[in-house]
């Protein structure tokens, strides 16, 4: 637990506080009716979103797709960030204290962390699928009836999640030792690690960032190229031009009439 105290000009001591204080003051009543409120109905669309798009999938046979397998992986996480981590966030950031125990704390923390690492790599995963909708579509069609690479894919993407920060929250202490911290404070042993944060950002977030961007700019710069190539197609010849434009005539005279 980290302690911060406040001295005047002579040395006396005026004020001594920890983390767990600062928590508690930092937010008036009203602005905590506002936090909460505002979460609150974050949380229920959230909720009732990803609840509609898996009750969808699972009712419309149609919708059994690779891209929409994809899809209900991402509805799945964001389900369990609204159904789970977003109310205790909510409870442990208005009262500054965290009160449902160690265990439920590391629980937390694993769901928080690997939820959100997971909504990153289904995104890039989504970003895939249309990549090769667009730039290989024999290859993107040859793959629809192929669950098994599906499923695989959705795997790997909780199992990378998982890895990334699971063992990290569960053994930190284990391996590093304990942190002098308050019981109050749920937060992972490598909080204040910037070297472990500056590692895994490299996985789940630049990555991320690179490889969807590299997909969605691929796509557009296919699409604009088809584009391209369709006008080029459907833009007439000058000589075609001239040729619809020369149609045949006839001038009428009365000379034989005069000379009659």
């Amino acid at each position: 637990m980290t302690v911060y105290r406040i001295y005047n000009e002579t040395g006396i001591e005026l004020l001594n506080y920890n983390e767990t204080d600062i928590l508690e003051i930092q937010f008036s009543d009203t602005v905590k009716l506002m936090i909460i409120l505002l979460i609150s109905s974050i949380i229920v669309f959230t909720v009732f979103g990803n609840i509609l798009v898996m009750l969808a999938f699972i009712v419309d046979k149609r919708l059994h797709t690779q891209s929409n397998f994809f899809l209900l992986n991402l509805a799945i996480c964001d389900f369990i960030i609204g159904v789970f981590v977003s109310p205790l966030y909510v409870h442990y950031l208005v009262t500054g204290k965290w009160v449902f125990g160690s265990y439920l704390c590391k629980l937390w923390l694993i769901c928080d962390y690997t939820m959100c690492t997971a909504s990153a790599l289904n995104v890039v995963l989504i970003s895939y699928d249309r990549f090769l909708s667009v730039t290989k579509a024999v290859l993107y069609r040859s793959l629809q009836n192929k669950h098994r690479q599906t499923v695989i894919r959705m795997a790997t993407v909780w199992v990378m999640s998982s890895l990334l920060y699971s063992p990290a929250i569960m053994f930190w202490e284990s391996v590093f030792g304990k942190k002098d911290k308050d019981d109050g404070m749920c937060q992972a042993g490598f909080f204040d690690t910037w070297y472990f944060h500056l590692i895994t950002s490299c996985f789940d977030f630049v990555l991320p960032l690179i490889s969807i961007s590299f997909f969605n700019l691929t796509i557009y710069w296919n699409i604009s190229k088809r584009n391209r190539k369709r006008r080029q197609l459907y833009v007439p010849r000058p000589s075609a031009t001239k040729e619809q434009h020369a149609k045949p005539f006839i001038i009428a005279t009365d000379l034989g009439q005069e000379s009659g």
